[in-house]
C-alpha cells in the first residue's frame, strides 16, 4: 500500500472523529421532560433539561425565551386577544457561569402553575393542549436552535 493513502485516510479519520464540535451560534437541546400533565390541584410542574453548547462561553446571565403555544390559540374571531406567551424574563442564564471556551452544559427550566393560568380567549374551557418552545441568544448575538418540547397536557380548574 502506498503511504499517501494511507496518510490521507488517517487524517480523514482523525478530523472526523472530532468529539465536540462547538461553533459560534449556540446549540440547545432537550435532554429530559420531567412531567407532562398538569392537574387543576395541588402544585402542578413540569420540568425542562435543556443541553447547551456554545464556543465562545458568552452566555452568564443572558435571558431564555420561553413560549407557550396553546391548543385554545391564537383565539378566533377576535385576533385581539394574546396568543399565551410566558415572559422570557423568568428564565436567566445564571450570571456564576464562568466564560470559558468550548462550553457545554445544562439548562433546568421549571414551568410552575402561575404558567398554567385559565387562558382568556376560552374561560369555560377545562382541558388544554400546551406545547413549550425554548431559546437564547448569547452575549454576542448569536441565536441558538430553538428547541420543541413534546406536548402537555394543561387541567383548569372550573
Amino acid at each position: 500500500m502506498k503511504p499517501i493513502p494511507v496518510i490521507i485516510l488517517f487524517l480523514a479519520l482523525a478530523v472526523s472523529c472530532s468529539k465536540d464540535k462547538f461553533e459560534s451560534k449556540p446549540t440547545l437541546k432537550l435532554k429530559e421532560m420531567i412531567g407532562n400533565y398538569a392537574p387543576r390541584v395541588g402544585n402542578p410542574m413540569i420540568q425542562y433539561v435543556l443541553e447547551y453548547t456554545d464556543a465562545e462561553g458568552d452566555i452568564a446571565g443572558v435571558p431564555i425565551w420561553v413560549q407557550k403555544n396553546s391548543s385554545k390559540s391564537p383565539c378566533d374571531p377576535d385576533p385581539t386577544i394574546e396568543v399565551s406567551y410566558t415572559d422570557s424574563s423568568s428564565f436567566t442564564i445564571s450570571e456564576e457561569v464562568p466564560p470559558t471556551v468550548n462550553q457545554k452544559g445544562e439548562i433546568t427550566i421549571i414551568i410552575k402553575e402561575q404558567y398554567f393560568a385559565r387562558i382568556k380567549c376560552n374561560p369555560s374551557d377545562t382541558v388544554e393542549q400546551a406545547v413549550f418552545k425554548f431559546w437564547f441568544k448569547d452575549q454576542a448575538g448569536n441565536m441558538s436552535d430553538t428547541v420543541t418540547a413534546p406536548p402537555i397536557t394543561i387541567e383548569k380548574a372550573l
